[in-house]
């Protein structure tokens, strides 16, 4: 029985194929018929240059979310391949890390990136580079769009592929800044699409909204998840200049223009469609949004809640190495602004609460580390074993060789078994002595209304281990002194919790995933 990402796309041409597949957010929309036609054009390239897809499955895709970028990971994936985002605002030295531990030989990317990564091109390892989105005229010796569009469109040979392949290899650093090669296969990814579909349903009639980039996991559901559906993706274009904060409303424009029914995106990016795009002020036709990557304040919840009173929210859960786990519809908000729990944990998943000694199952509301298997759980890293061995464990808990991946979040299972979450491992530090969860010093600053965005950052100090920082960007034309901020918070948490220095800024930097970029404002105070 076939069980590949790729079959949810070509069942869905077949049934389907005058349905439209993409809405670009200029352009002509494309249907699955025409998206499948330049897929086996894709398909039919790679082919040509990969003799042994068995020793050479890799290829990169340097490029937004778009119409070109989406069929060259269908044919990519058509193939026997195995596609690798390659994060567009990363410096080249770490895509060519990258590049290295892969064994790439073909990059597809796009025409706007070439600029500011036409060296990496240059790479020992790279043997063919495809210029995507043939909009942006450039002098380059390499292959075009229009070098695809004119092979056959014909259907690509079905090939007996295995659920165990991999499908795609997300490149996550953490707080090492190593590129490690998360490695997922078909199941894998199947299992979180097959299951996202079944809790939240999406028909033909649903307009998804495309929003995270290749590079992250999010956007499998944005991608096979509306193809599965046989629903229709809108693709906001990244490349268009915008200035300021128009880019934030811009999208809630197209959000409204296109009936958009179903956003799945992180709470940053949420926070900054409400405070800097206008959603609340917007007439939108959301049934449901999910949400995922951080912890959303409730404080900020709240005024989500507020802002789309006829949409569901639910809060997903899970590491990249592990794709979804748990699951929560924030149907009623918590009076105390507590927390919103993890939730219940996902089909064909099991999540253990370890303690720290790795030994022993902890009892209701105590604290531990989050141990998960299942479907949807990588096969570890590629090239890294020691790494895998670190997290992939043997269970001592069953009578059977059963394997774990821990995940570094800690939390706690409630007395109705309700998962909650205490903050990663790496988020608590110790200061003078006291160990401290950075999650609930934010928990205490979302409470302060005229605050846009927050985060507070451990650095290491030898004198008191580490040293708290704290950088918020007020609500825009509003001003919040750093005196004003350190009041707030002494009255809410204990002094030695209190930062050592807060730091305004217009905006917080994000990473290229949309969330709060922590590592690059750690190290701006080392």
């Amino acid at each position: 029985m076939r069980y590949l990402l790729h079959d949810v796309f070509m069942a869905t041409a077949q049934t389907q194929p005058d349905k439209i597949a993409i809405y670009p957010e200029d352009g002509e929309p494309i249907t699955y018929r025409q998206l499948d036609k330049q897929a086996n054009q894709f398909g039919r390239y790679f082919a040509a240059y990969k003799s042994d897809i068995r020793t050479h499955p890799y290829i990169g895709i340097l490029s937004p979310v778009h119409t070109d970028s989406i069929a060259a990971a269908l044919g990519i994936l058509q193939i026997g391949g195995a596609y690798i985002p390659l994060d567009e605002y990363s410096p080249d030295n770490r895509l060519a890390a990258i590049i290295e531990n892969t064994g790439l030989e073909i990059i597809v990317i796009d025409s706007h990136q070439y600029e500011e990564h036409h060296e990496l091109l240059k790479h020992t390892g790279i043997k063919r580079v495809v210029l995507l989105d043939g909009t942006h005229k450039i002098d380059s010796p390499y292959d075009t769009i229009q070098t695809i569009h004119a092979l056959s469109d014909e259907p690509l040979p079905v090939l007996n592929q295995v659920q165990d392949d991999l499908a795609y290899i997300l490149h996550s650093s953490g707080s090492t800044g190593v590129p490690k090669g998360i490695m997922l296969t078909h199941r894998n990814a199947r299992t979180f699409v097959d299951w996202m579909q079944k809790e939240f349903k999406l028909t033909p009639e649903d307009v998804i909204m495309s929003r995270a980039p290749f590079k992250f996991d999010l956007s499998v559901f944005d991608i096979f998840n509306t193809f599965l559906a046989g629903a229709s993706l809108v693709c906001y274009d990244w490349n268009k200049m915008r200035d300021g904060d128009a880019k934030h409303g811009d999208y809630v424009k197209l959000m409204e223009r296109c009936n958009a029914t179903v956003l799945y995106t992180t709470p940053s990016t949420f926070i900054a469609l409400m405070n800097r795009g206008g959603l609340a002020e917007s007439n939108m036709a959301l049934r449901e949004v999910m949400y995922a990557g951080e912890p959303f304040p409730t404080p900020q919840l709240r005024r989500l809640q507020q802002a789309l009173p006829n949409t569901r929210i639910a809060n997903i859960y899970g590491p990249t190495e592990t794709n979804i786990i748990t699951y929560y519809w924030v149907d009623k908000l918590p009076a105390d602004d507590q927390s919103i729990p993890l939730g219940h944990v996902v089909e064909d998943t099991e999540i253990l609460v370890v303690n720290d000694a790795g030994n022993a199952i902890c009892s209701a509301n105590e604290m531990g580390e989050l141990w998960c298997r299942g479907g949807t759980v990588t096969t570890g890293y590629l090239g890294m074993e020691e790494k895998t061995k670190v997290s992939l464990v043997q269970s001592p808990f069953h009578a059977y060789p059963a394997y774990f991946w821990r995940t570094g979040d800690y939390g706690y299972r409630d007395e109705q078994g309700l998962l909650h979450y205490n903050g990663r491992k790496d988020h608590m530090v110790k200061v003078k002595g006291f160990r401290i969860e950075l999650g609930e010093i934010e928990s205490a600053l979302a409470k302060m209304e005229l605050l846009d965005e927050f985060v507070v950052v451990a650095v290491p100090d030898e004198k008191y281990s580490n040293r708290l920082y704290c950088y918020y960007a007020p609500l825009a034309d509003h001003e919040v002194s750093e005196a004003a901020v350190r009041a707030f918070l002494l009255e809410r948490v204990p002094s030695y919790m209190v930062p050592y220095k807060f730091i305004s800024m217009l905006a917080l930097p994000k990473t290229s995933s949309g969330k709060v970029d922590r590592v690059a404002l750690a190290q701006a105070q080392e």
